[in-house]
């Protein structure tokens, strides 16, 4: 039952990381509305639970499960946003957003009881991690993200600033980013072997090391993306898509990479399968329903652009738009450096309601 302690340390971490995206969301809107201190307050703290408490619960979680049971569980950071965003954020929960977050909350944790109890069983020795990672199929899952990668990439590139595209493309790369979870899994559980059972051989190889490392970019290189889209986006419309990437890229891995469901019967690998699918289309169908962000004729020429492979060139100040690897750095650094000269700048107070803050912020956006 070590998966338990698995499954719960991950949502424990889900949780934490919600909250970090709204504090970010939060700051954004403080800053709309000219209260520095509280915006850099609120973005430290943010890209702090984002970026360092929500990952290290992650590791510690597959460190005791599966891949394949921890995928799906990712949906619960939906029903975790749907249910704090309109109090926090004074977002509107939508009959449609009430809907697909109760199908995400019950295909969630029906997937476990499809998980490949052989996996439970067979430990990940360096053995094994060389025979599972060092083959063909690694290099093509890799090729295709690559290309996945490269299509977001030209999605902003034609996509007007403040787009639905737009915002769909930054939380998309986000999330099949952080969702590339298979390396975590693996160097999770040797650095748990070490910790506690001294079974510290394997970092004697350059395998585990690269796996690390692999751990850290994945972890991260999506934070700028997702910092960008909740600057811009509300937290329903970007947390709905970051995780919908998530649940795609990091069932994929499992699937593919880890093999974690081979030898399973039929019946389990349709079922998880299936529960995959229900919430992917659950995301879908929320996703759908989003208000634009800018008047609709933008939208379907952003569209008409991009399927007509014509595009404009890159827009006169999108590469402001197009997040660094090292923007998050360069953020935190800079938001402890300017508080306290942000105070005194805080007099000037909020003009109008947090309703009116959003409703600017979208306007700039467009």
């Amino acid at each position: 039952m070590r998966w338990v302690l698995g499954v719960a340390l991950v949502i424990f971490g889900l949780t934490l990381g919600t909250g970090g995206m709204q504090l970010i969301r939060m700051s954004e809107l403080k800053k709309k509305g000219e209260k520095f201190v509280e915006s850099r307050t609120f973005f430290v703290l943010g890209m702090v639970m984002n970026t360092f408490f929500g990952p290290l619960l992650d590791v510690a979680g597959y460190a005791y499960a599966s891949a394949a049971v921890i995928a799906p569980l990712s949906g619960f950071n939906v029903v975790i946003n749907a249910v704090i965003a309109p109090v926090t954020l004074g977002e509107k929960l939508t009959s449609r957003r009430l809907i697909a977050s109760a199908m995400v909350a019950i295909t969630a944790p029906l997937s476990i009881f499809f998980k490949n109890h052989r996996e439970d069983k067979e430990a990940w020795t360096l053995e094994r991690a060389e025979d599972v990672l060092l083959r063909w199929r690694v290099l093509f899952y890799g090729l295709i993200f690559a290309m996945w990668f490269c299509f977001n990439l030209r999605l902003r590139k034609r996509s007007a600033k403040g787009s639905a595209l737009r915002g769909f493309s930054l939380a998309a790369t986000a999330g099949s980013m952080a969702g590339n979870m298979w390396c975590t899994r693996v160097a999770a559980v040797f650095a748990a072997n070490c910790a506690s059972a001294h079974m510290c051989t394997p970092w004697g190889h350059w395998l585990p090391w690269v796996l690390l490392t692999g751990s850290v970019f994945f972890a991260v290189s999506n934070v700028p993306y997702m910092t960008k889209g909740m600057q811009r986006y509300e937290t329903l419309y970007v947390v709905t898509v970051f995780q919908a990437s998530n649940i795609v890229s990091n069932s994929l891995s499992a699937l593919i990479i880890l093999q974690e469901m081979e030898g399973a019967p039929w019946w389990k690998l349709l079922g998880y399968l299936g529960c995959i699918v229900i919430m992917m289309g659950a995301l879908w169908f929320l996703v759908s329903g989003e208000e634009a962000i800018c008047p609709s004729n933008e939208q379907d020429a952003d569209l008409r652009s991009m399927l007509s492979m014509e595009g404009g060139e890159l827009e006169e100040n999108e590469s402001d738009d197009e997040p660094d690897i090292m923007y998050f750095f360069n953020a935190i650094s800079q938001s402890f450096s300017n508080l306290q000269t942000a105070e005194s700048q805080n007099y000037k107070g909020s003009h109008g309601g947090e309703e009116e803050v959003r409703e600017e912020s979208n306007d700039a956006n467009c």
